[in-house]
């Protein structure tokens, strides 16, 4: 009985239909693809253009290190380390230092502390 036997191969209308969505498939990946590419060139010109800018604006300022900054000298000499320029003082560390998260409440705390001992 050939009612309960499957023919061989495929039928004209699933080859085209296939062959349908596979031709819509492969242009929607051209169309994004080529839209990815064009934003990655498109960013790429933008950094570039800003790292330009940025290294133009850091040749024409007069004071290029901060460790030659003279408002940055005189804050050594009067409040971080008085009386001298000492980057690595007690005070510029706990001060300049960066504190993220659960340090920072208790960072507040020994800052308190410190300015209920200096008055």
């Amino acid at each position: 009985m050939t009612v309960f036997s499957e023919k061989g191969g495929i039928t004209r209308r699933q080859f085209f239909k296939g062959a349908g969505i596979l031709a819509i498939t492969a242009v929607l990946t051209g169309v994004f693809s080529k839209i990815g590419i064009d934003m990655t060139k498109a960013g790429d010109d933008y950094i570039a253009k800003r790292a330009q800018g940025l290294y133009t604006l850091d040749e024409k300022m007069t004071i290029r290190k901060s460790h030659e900054n003279p408002e940055i000298i005189q804050l050594y000499k009067d409040f971080l380390s008085p009386g001298e320029v000492k980057p690595m003082s007690e005070k510029a560390h706990h001060l300049l230092h960066t504190r993220y998260g659960q340090d920072i409440p208790a960072f507040i705390e020994e800052l308190k502390g410190q300015h209920e001992e200096a008055a």
